[in-house]
């Protein structure tokens, strides 16, 4: 349970029984209702949507924010501090396999090395302790880019927002696509069009061909780009361009994930692509180069103290606040994770939506035994520690009010906060894994405040 100290440093103070003032100044039934106008302004299938939000102080914001963008400058850091420039000896570390390497050694020059972090997404578990980083999401398609926008768009329309206006209260967040749209327009190079220029989202999985897109066509329209998706297996690399149907491409952007690389997409089309890229003839955003600063086994990078000399003090005093020791699965590790099987979860590297996460403290001795064997015979899982005392936050469900453990995602463009990408899961369901695709619920990220006093001129 969250202890009352704990509030003033999380949530902001003066709303923290904010929804409870509202029942009861418009009645049960009215907001009922308002919620149910949230959830049906707001859905999209498959994604169930927190309301009332929790509204975090404008503090803690601003300490996510710098946590996140430090996180993301560290492991932009890591080639050339740990590694020296040595790509080669990075894949080696992240135990990537020979196909693996070669496309991303492809893959290396200085604008795909620019592109590679600009899109990131750190994911932080909140604990009584503060918020703890288990993953950094770094990749072009990040979860939550769909969600932020509408979220506190959908919120500002509801009645609560209106009960907290006239309180004197306002929430705030930043608007994730003027962020996105200044990192994403920073990589496109003009060339000679007849129109306006062709945004091109490729997908890997065919399974993937008749899901909705409209939020995305509606994002880089804005921009003033025209828009077009279809597989990445069907566009047609030419001496003069990237075609698909016919139709010049100006910009592919990859809707999909490196697991999806290597599952769907032939080498040679990633690397047909980023040739074009290079001769300038279409805008490969962004190319697996990514999958690098991706791999979860960077975070061993930061937390050994094997490479604590790589790092300032004021830097490893960073990482010890926010970062839980994480490291690699081998052989020769693997005895450290059996000892300690109760305070390890043992995790793919570069896995996403929560799947193959084994908690240490929920299986038995045997079961944990031959994940770890598996594991260090073969290579890309690592073992984090165990975050001790999650943080829980009280959400109402029309009936009650239940304890949540919060995972908040933050994204990062080109360095920039974009805004935060929030999920829950009950406490109460034994699920710990707090992912969309695992059950919880989502939304975005609200600073409460006092409403900004408005001079007469």
């Amino acid at each position: 349970m969250t202890r009352t100290g704990e509030l003033s440093t999380l949530l902001a103070p003066d709303l923290v029984d904010s929804w409870s003032e509202y029942q009861e100044t418009v009645g049960p039934e009215a907001a009922r209702e308002d919620s149910d106008a949230f959830a049906a302004g707001i859905y999209r299938k498959g994604w169930p949507h927190i309301f009332p939000p929790p509204l975090f102080s404008s503090e803690f914001v601003d300490e996510l924010s710098h946590a996140a963008r430090t996180v993301v400058g560290l492991l932009r850091a890591v080639p050339e501090r740990v590694f020296g420039g040595d790509f080669a000896a990075w894949m080696e570390f992240q135990g990537l396999t020979r196909e693996e390497s070669e496309l991303l050694t492809r893959s290396l020059n200085k604008r795909n090395l620019q592109m590679a972090s600009r899109f990131a997404r750190p994911d932080f578990v909140l604990t009584t302790g503060g918020p703890k980083v288990v993953e950094v999401n770094v990749s072009a398609p990040l979860g939550g880019m769909n969600t932020v926008d509408p979220y506190v768009k959908q919120f500002r329309s509801s009645g609560y927002f209106r009960h907290l206006q006239e309180a004197g209260y306002d929430v705030s967040a930043p608007e994730m696509r003027s962020i996105w749209g200044e990192a994403f327009q920073s990589l496109v190079r003009p060339r000679q069009s007849d129109g306006r220029p062709v945004v091109f989202e490729a997908i890997a999985d065919s399974n993937d061909i008749n899901s909705g897109r409209q939020a995305f066509e509606k994002l880089v329209g804005s921009f003033g780009f025209a828009y077009a998706n279809g597989l990445v297996q069907d566009l047609d690399v030419r001496a003069d361009g990237v075609y698909y149907e016919g139709r010049r491409v100006d910009v592919v952007f990859t809707m999909y994930t490196w697991l999806e690389t290597r599952k769907f997409v032939p080498a040679e089309i990633t690397i047909g692509l980023m040739e074009a890229d290079a001769a300038g003839l279409v805008d490969f955003i962004a190319p697996p180069t990514s999958a690098l600063f991706d791999h979860k086994a960077n975070l061993e990078l930061l937390t050994s103290d094997s490479f604590a000399e790589c790092f300032t003090g004021a830097e490893r005093d960073f990482i010890r606040r926010y970062v839980p020791r994480t490291f690699r699965v081998t052989e020769e590790t693997a005895p450290e994770a059996l000892a300690d099987q109760s305070r390890m979860v043992l995790k793919p590297g570069s896995d996403y939506g929560g799947r193959g996460i084994v908690f240490g403290d929920r299986v038995s001795g045997e079961e944990w035994s031959t994940a770890i064997d598996a594991a260090a015979a073969g290579s890309g899982f690592i073992c984090q520690q165990r975050l001790e005392e999650l943080w829980t936050g009280q959400g109402f469900n029309g009936t009650e009010y239940r304890d949540h453990y919060v995972c908040l995602g933050p994204l990062v463009f080109a360095d920039k906060y974009a805004g935060t990408f929030v999920r829950w899961a009950d406490a109460a369901s034994g699920n710990v894994v707090i992912n969309v695709k695992q059950g919880a619920e989502s939304g975005a990220l609200l600073a409460g405040h006092a409403a900004a006093v408005r001079r007469s001129s």
